[in-house]
């Protein structure tokens, strides 16, 4: 019988967490789905765990090519999928038990969303909640700067990727999640939950610490085309300006501030004129971004926050009393060490 969801896991010489992984996918409270398990050329203890499990449990289905990289791996389980739905798995991190069922529900009460995740908590050296928007015009206008979703929360309706004819990007490297959110959001809705639907660990050796480089250039080139749909081909410099908001990585000073400022302004204004996003949501994810460049800009003291609230950008900031409070104090604090 057909499954309502298939799950892929590419897994690379992941034997020191993939037991965790892979429980946390068969105890699942939905338990109608396929996993498919792509070995990607591992040379350590992963084979034999999984011969293990698949000898266990009929629903898992392991497949082995040579290490082709984990954008070919899902782009496999795409193809050899069955179910409705299609979700992704990581090797080194740990599903909450209801994820299925809940992301499951709403993608069945709401047939136009194509892909809806949630929230993860990190494990490891830091625990913290990453929270994601909801809603489908700012998660668009979120991926101006970095990606929509956590990829281990996600349900993707198959019939639509199909449709599209979407994949994953081997171009991508390291960030392919991130390439199919962009080119998936020109064709149907996008969705998340807001709650916790996994636990996301860190480690010394996952890719975003050992690749960062190579997985920072790649993202850095899905912006770029982002950029072009509002018909902005930006200079080097520009393109740069564009990441240290992102990363919030600067040389901290007054010229600088008010050239991301320009930049972010420059943004909405390319919008205004070809109304590739929502104008509303476009100007709350701008608001934040320039609340965010400000407040790792708290040592210019006072002039930070005057420079911030006299902006036409901190109007859609949409911030929190501890929000103000806190910036207020910051900049009152880095003032006074001035004297």
């Amino acid at each position: 019988m057909t499954p309502f969801i298939s799950v892929t896991m590419g897994v690379y010489n992941g034997e020191k967490y993939l037991v965790k992984a892979i429980e946390s996918i068969l105890n699942q409270t939905f338990t109608d789905f396929e996993f498919i398990i792509i070995n990607d050329g591992s040379t350590d203890g992963t084979s034999a765990i999984l011969h293990r499990y698949e000898q266990l449990d009929p629903r898992i289905k392991v497949y082995y090519q040579d290490n082709s990289g984990l954008a070919i791996a899902l782009n496999r389980g795409l193809e050899l999928a069955q179910g409705k739905y299609f979700a992704t798995m990581d090797a080194d991190d740990i599903c909450l038990p209801e994820r299925f069922a809940k992301v499951f529900t709403f993608m069945e009460a709401n047939p136009e969303v194509g892909i809806c995740g949630g929230w993860h908590k990190t494990i490891g050296q830091y625990s913290y909640v990453e929270k994601y928007p909801t809603d489908n015009a700012t998660l668009r206008c979120r991926l101006l700067f970095t990606t929509a979703f956590s990829q281990p929360t996600v349900l993707m309706r198959r019939e639509f990727l199909v449709k599209a004819n979407l994949s994953y990007d081997p171009a991508h490297k390291y960030c392919e999640d991130y390439g199919l959110w962009v080119k998936a959001s020109k064709h149907f809705p996008l969705a998340n939950l807001a709650e916790v639907l996994m636990l996301h660990r860190t480690h010394p050796n996952q890719v975003t610490q050992s690749c960062s480089n190579d997985q920072q250039a790649a993202a850095k080139h899905i912006r770029l085309a982002q950029l072009a749909t509002l018909g902005i081909q930006p200079t080097a410099p520009e393109a740069d300006l564009h990441e240290s908001i992102r990363i919030l990585t600067f040389p901290v000073t007054k010229d600088y501030i008010q050239q991301g400022h320009n930049w972010l302004l420059k943004l909405k204004k390319a919008n205004a004129k070809v109304l590739t996003y929502n104008e509303l949501a476009l100007a709350n994810i701008l608001g934040q971004r320039w609340f965010y460049f400000c407040s790792a800009a708290t040592e210019l003291g006072v002039w930070t926050w005057k420079t911030f609230w006299q902006s036409p950008l901190s109007k859609s900031a949409d911030l929190s009393w501890q929000d103000k409070l806190k910036f207020a104090v910051k900049c009152g604090i880095k003032r006074r060490s001035q004297f």
